[in-house]
């Protein structure tokens, strides 16, 4: 029988068309049996005793972290995301790199019972993961997901950014969501958390089941049912519980960028995330202005016109020189008022 590209490519000595063949494997979920079902394989023939359901989840865990963080370099070696990132395409699975193969056998065994583990999402892209337990979940751009390696003790995990979560139930052990200002208790259901660093709010949306919020000291704030939203003022702490539809704020989940009535500051700093690009207000009286839309893949610039059109804008884009190394810095983009249309929209 042929030897597997896996089983090369865990050695470190395999082809393109290995790696090939790899990535089709490892992004392809209906193949996710097949993939574990390769690695014990392999795990066994290093003469390790049988790799448990759990600790396969833990290692693929691992694994995906190890890729998130390292993704950067991946594209420099093969340059696969540079088409997916410039129409911001939806990643449903991180890209396999190449040194998976020495991370997965060469940590250490005591490592996996201790310590922590972090998924971080590069801006511009989206992933999906799956949690020890079985909780899957979509991180979106500029995003970390963090939790201990025990994990399946106390189903615990800190975020920052913009996550979804669809809980494995559990009511012996709850699952719990701490950001800088929020705790998030769960037996089973499916939310939306935002909490991106140096936002004056952080929000959470329910989609099915029920949660408990609380503040880091463990005081109760309120509790929400499906399609209710918890907004937080962070600049004076007050809460506020409202109806909403979730979808509309899961839509990213599905590679949908959804504007609900959001001013062009908002507006400038969510494109900036989802596209990989800076993208800046020149004159502060365009934040007076909101933004209706629904965006699926649609390039940058397909939604820059669409705003000139709605929006008494201009935009203008400073020209990328490339860098020492090849590359091109991110694109710039300033947003000015366009005074011939000023009046149109007042």
């Amino acid at each position: 029988m042929a030897e597997h590209p896996l089983k090369r490519f865990f050695r470190g000595n395999y082809s393109r068309k290995d790696y090939l063949a790899v990535m089709n494997l490892v992004s392809d979920p209906a193949r996710e049996d097949e993939l574990r079902q390769l690695m014990a394989t392999h795990w066994t023939e290093t003469g390790d005793e049988t790799l448990s359901d759990a600790g396969m989840d833990l290692l693929l865990s691992r694994i995906q972290h190890r890729i998130m963080t390292e993704e950067r370099q991946t594209r420099k070696k093969f340059r696969i995301l540079d088409t997916l990132q410039r129409v911001a395409a939806l990643l449903f699975l991180p890209l396999l790199l190449g040194s998976l193969a020495y991370f997965y056998f060469s940590v250490p065994r005591q490592a996996m019972s201790g310590g922590f583990a972090e998924i971080e999402c590069p801006e511009g892209v989206r992933t999906r993961f799956t949690l020890p337990d079985g909780t899957t979940g979509h991180l979106n751009s500029g995003s970390r997901l963090g939790y201990a390696l025990d994990f399946n003790k106390n189903r615990k995990v800190t975020l920052s950014g913009e996550a979804f979560f669809q809980v494995t139930k559990n009511e012996k052990f709850p699952f719990t969501v701490h950001t800088p200002h929020l705790a998030i208790l769960v037996t089973g259901t499916a939310f939306n958390v935002i909490s991106y660093p140096g936002e004056t709010t952080e929000e959470v949306i329910l989609q099915s089941g029920n949660l408990e919020i609380s503040n880091p000291a463990g005081t109760r704030i309120t509790s929400l049912q499906a399609n209710q939203k918890l907004r937080m003022d962070l600049e004076n702490g007050s809460c506020s519980r409202s109806e909403v539809i979730a979808s509309q704020y899961t839509g990213w989940t599905e590679g949908k960028l959804v504007f609900r009535n959001e001013d062009m500051g908002q507006v400038a700093l969510r494109l900036s995330r989802w596209y990989n690009a800076d993208i800046l207000i020149a004159d502060r009286r365009l934040l007076d202005y909101t933004f209706y839309a629904t965006f699926q893949d649609e390039q940058l610039d397909e939604v820059l016109k669409l705003l000139a059109i709605t929006t008494p804008i201009l935009y203008e884009e400073k020209e990328r020189q490339p860098l020492a190394d090849g590359t091109f810095p991110k694109r710039k983009i300033t947003l000015r008022l366009n005074p011939a249309k000023l009046k149109a929209f007042k």
